[in-house]
């Protein structure tokens, strides 16, 4: 089986100067210095069985953020610590950007795949569309209270409350379609 790019031009939101490992790494870095192990641990911690990171994949990508500019390294007590320079706080505003396209593109791509399925394949793709609303950890209580407990409550209750609009606004379409059969 062949590998399949997903290139689909020179503008494609697809690519990055970094990572996604690298970009969990300067996520935690944000926190403040920290050395390699305790980046490791805190990702096994946080990924719980459904991704395990390996020494031999997190120190390579480190020391390719340190050759990028992104992380420097202070040694103390013989232990490097990584901690993120303003050249890799500033990377924070293009990943922004980055998410926000490949959110973009990855939803309009699988509306067209969706679109354009056979009859006998999007009944097959029943089970896809399940799991998928099956994990709601995207918006699930757990994920929006971390992400927002630290945010001013000026910014955090107008957010809740959009998501909740959207929320319900998915409802009446769903109850729609609903009312159709």
């Amino acid at each position: 089986m062949s590998t399949m790019s997903l290139s689909i031009n020179s503008k494609s939101p697809l690519k990055m100067p970094v990572s996604p490992l690298q970009v969990l790494l300067l996520t935690q870095l944000e926190e403040g210095p920290k050395y390699g192990y305790e980046m490791l641990k805190q990702l096994k911690d946080e990924f719980m069985g459904t991704w395990t990171p390996k020494t031999g994949t997190v120190y390579p990508a480190l020391k390719s953020l340190r050759k990028k500019g992104f992380v420097d390294t202070q040694d103390l007590d013989g232990t490097d610590f990584y901690h993120i320079t303003e050249e890799g706080k500033a990377l924070f505003e293009l990943l922004q950007s980055h998410v926000m396209e490949s959110v973009d593109f990855s939803v309009k791509y699988i509306t067209v795949i969706f679109k354009w399925l056979s009859t006998e394949r999007k009944q097959g793709a029943i089970e896809l569309m399940n799991r998928l609303a099956q994990k709601e950890q995207i918006l699930s209580h757990d994920v929006l209270k971390a992400f927002t407990e630290s945010i001013a409550t000026d910014i955090r209750e107008p957010f809740l409350r959009q998501i909740k609009e959207m929320t319900e606004q998915r409802l009446v379409a769903i109850n729609a379609i609903l009312e159709e059969y």
